[in-house]
């Protein structure tokens, strides 16, 4: 994919803004891809699932890992 990913957020009450909109209130895509990154909170290097959101008619990206219950963690594609 090519994708350089920047480290986003530790959510816990899906509530996370990015592009202005709360990325909860929109259906993800799964795109099939994985990126490997270092989970900030354990230190480990894991595969993030990439997932694509639509919003005004703009495609976005970002890579997520649920940690927990309702517990998310994200790096978004730059």
């Amino acid at each position: 994919m090519g994708v350089e990913w920047k480290l986003g957020k530790l959510i816990k009450n899906k509530t996370y803004k990015l592009w202005g909109v709360n990325i909860f209130d929109y259906e993800w895509t799964d795109t099939g891809e994985t990126a490997y990154l270092k989970d900030y909170t354990d230190g480990i290097r894991k595969n993030f699932k990439v997932y694509s959101i639509e919003v005004e008619s703009q495609t976005h990206y970002f890579a997520a890992m649920e940690r927990g219950a309702n517990t998310w963690l994200f790096f978004v594609g730059q």
